[in-house]
């Protein structure tokens, strides 16, 4: 009996050195800052599906979209974007979601948007997603219409090691 509770001792304690100096514990903490980009229209590729339905309602699938972007990530933009639109006054209103890359030399980031257009003005928020070597980044926040473009304003939360 008493080999048992000695051999379970050795093992907890074990189990506990181990678990203590694993690379999760010893990680560094989160690392949350300030995150600001500006987007520049730079192209467009006809969309894949588009029609008018009997309300007006303008809808797009698969618009290719492609933008510069500066400031906190630098690189260029490729979004493929669904849209749902009605004009007044040449004027798109309506709401657009895309998803798609940037490219920032060899590091590569995911990108989702949600973008509400009042009058051709823009509004909205973002997802970035680092992955490869820029795994463990992630990048929230809000669009909104400059004369430089559309800019990206948020928080950038690094938990990699």
């Amino acid at each position: 009996m008493k080999r048992l509770s000695l051999a379970f001792l050795v093992v907890l304690i074990s189990m506990l050195a181990l678990v203590s100096t694993s690379t999760t514990a010893l990680a560094a903490p989160a690392l949350k800052e300030e995150f600001e980009a500006t987007m520049q229209f730079t192209g467009f590729t006809p969309p894949k599906r588009s029609w008018t339905d009997e309300e007006g309602v303008q809808h797009m699938r698969g618009l290719g979209e492609t933008f510069s972007i500066s400031g906190g990530i630098v690189g260029t933009v490729a979004l493929t974007v669904n849209s749902n639109f009605v004009y007044a006054d040449y004027s798109p209103s309506g709401d657009a979601q895309a998803k798609g890359t940037i490219t920032s030399g060899e590091d590569i980031y995911l990108i989702s948007v949600d973008v509400t257009l009042v009058m051709g003005i823009p509004s909205g928020t973002f997802v970035i997603h680092g992955t490869g070597s820029c795994k463990g980044i992630h990048i929230t926040g809000t669009l909104s219409s400059t004369a430089e473009g559309l800019l990206l304003e948020g928080t950038k939360l690094t938990t990699k090691p």
